[in-house]
């Protein structure tokens, strides 16, 4: 048997055809209704009074950064324990970045150290948390805290678009968030995508604006009426736009949002419920599995209880079909950031731990029940051979 780590649940061609007849038809493939409908879904679904679509969530985090001016004199905060997108944001505009370690028994960031850093530096602007696999950071906690500082909450809500944090629906903010629909997403919108969610209006315009070279108004809002469809460049922007293609199959994967939802929670407690009696692993936590979007679902190795390390482990697995990953290499372990801030492995104890101790299994709405099975045997199987 051969489990991919991931598959996309795909239409089939005569379905591509149905649903992408309309943009094909009219010819009208850029930034158009397709957006707008998707944009209108997905405010619906996050509670949220604006979204504006964008082509990746790396190029949503971007864009909101810009809208709040942030400069080189002002610093970011941010957790190490994250893909690199949440971090080099910040380096495009010379920001400084203080990486956050994580929590001693999680994956998120810990917001004791939050506040200890905000309490000594006074040049931090916005600060980015990172919905780890879906787990919600403590938004209610983290606001409590920024309010205090004066700083801007930007959510890095790749992982995230089902999830629910202390604070409410993970998108409904006054600050702003930002997801994925990237080819591995729990939703695609065709190999890439991304979204900012936001309640406050003149941030969205803004936002919306940078994202199509500073224009001040849309090839689409210019279509719609037959007089002034002349436009003006008001400031510097970006080329950051969704494609109306992409919207399309983005509405079509919405249609399956809470059907997929639900087979992952199922997913995730099989797992649960199967390995949490290993001594060797350390599930994560699922307080309110409901409130999960389980985008990663992330098994901590207890390395004194194996005779192998993890990396053996996952070649064991793949010996026997099972394919894993691994999320993430802290961003202080990374070489250009290590290069520039002369950081060292050690110097984010909890993150370098997870770095060398975390597997993550496959979790997808395409996984049978049989293949869950066999996933969970392989791994009491390589317990009961090389555990201490």
């Amino acid at each position: 048997m051969h489990i991919p780590f991931h598959k996309p649940i795909l239409p089939n061609p005569k379905q591509i055809g149905k649903f992408l007849s309309e943009s094909l038809d009219t010819g009208w493939l850029t930034t158009g209704p397709k957006v707008k409908q998707f944009e209108e879904k997905l405010q619906a679904y996050l509670n949220s009074n604006y979204v504006v679509c964008t082509n990746s969530c790396t190029a949503a985090l971007h864009l909101v950064l810009a809208a709040k001016n942030i400069t080189r004199d002002d610093h970011f905060m941010v957790p190490t324990f994250t893909f690199v997108a949440s971090v080099e944001v910040g380096e495009y505009f010379n920001s400084k970045p203080i990486l956050i370690d994580s929590e001693l028994n999680g994956f998120n960031m810990d917001l004791n150290r939050v506040e200890d850093e905000l309490k000594r530096n006074n040049k931090v602007k916005v600060i980015i948390p990172v919905h780890y696999g879906g787990q919600a950071v403590d938004i209610k906690e983290l606001r409590y805290i920024c309010d205090q500082y004066g700083v801007f909450i930007l959510e890095d809500a790749a992982h995230a678009l089902e999830s629910v944090s202390s604070y409410g629906k993970v998108g409904n903010t006054s600050d702003a968030a930002c997801f994925s629909f990237y080819a591995n997403k729990n939703i695609t919108t065709g190999g890439e995508g991304g979204a900012v969610s936001t309640n406050n209006n003149k941030l969205a315009e803004k936002i919306r604006r940078l994202s199509l070279h500073g224009i001040n108004k849309s090839t689409w809002s210019r279509e719609q009426v037959r007089k002034n469809k002349f436009y003006d460049v008001v400031e510097l922007g970006y080329k950051y736009n969704m494609n109306d293609i992409s919207g399309s199959i983005g509405l079509h994967q919405f249609e399956y949002i809470s059907t997929w939802h639900l087979r992952r929670i199922k997913i995730a407690k099989m797992y649960l419920n199967k390995l949490s009696n290993i001594e060797g692993f350390i599930m994560p936590l699922n307080e309110n599995i409901d409130k999960h979007a389980w985008h990663l679902f992330v098994i901590r190795m207890l390395l004194d209880k194996w005779q192998v390390n993890r990396n053996e482990i996952m070649d064991l697995l793949r010996q026997q079909g099972v394919e894993t990953s691994v999320h993430y290499i802290p961003i202080h372990m990374q070489s250009y950031f290590k290069n520039k801030y002369n950081y060292t492995d050690q110097q984010f104890p909890n993150s370098h731990q997870l770095s060398q101790s975390v597997i993550s299994l496959p979790i997808y709405p395409d996984l049978n029940d049989k293949q869950v099975h066999y996933i969970i045997d392989v791994l009491i199987q390589l317990w009961t051979q090389f555990s201490k």
